[in-house]
């Protein structure tokens, strides 16, 4: 069974959360995940709502870089799963 971080991850890194075509893609993919998917899902349409109707933040760059280098330890660790991964 896929984790639920890899899952959202995957949704949001090859999705589109406000998607509805995409919702049920993964809905169908992971139903075990149901309930937790469907509830993402609504905080980030929320999320989104708020970031047209707010000002935005004021971007700082050291946490920006934090971001980014977890993002790409990420991505390395999705990459080294799936090379282990058996061809289907």
């Amino acid at each position: 069974m896929a984790e639920l971080n890899d899952i959202l991850f995957e949704f949001v890194a090859h999705g589109n959360p406000k998607s509805n075509e995409h919702l049920k893609r993964f809905l169908r993919r992971f139903p075990e995940q149901r309930e937790e998917i469907i509830d993402f899902t609504a905080t980030w349409r929320a999320v989104s709502i708020l970031e047209t109707t707010l000002p935005a933040p004021e971007s700082d760059p050291l946490v920006e870089r934090e971001m980014w280098k977890r993002a790409q330890a990420r991505w390395r660790v999705l990459r080294r799963r799936r090379a282990k991964e058996p061809a289907r």
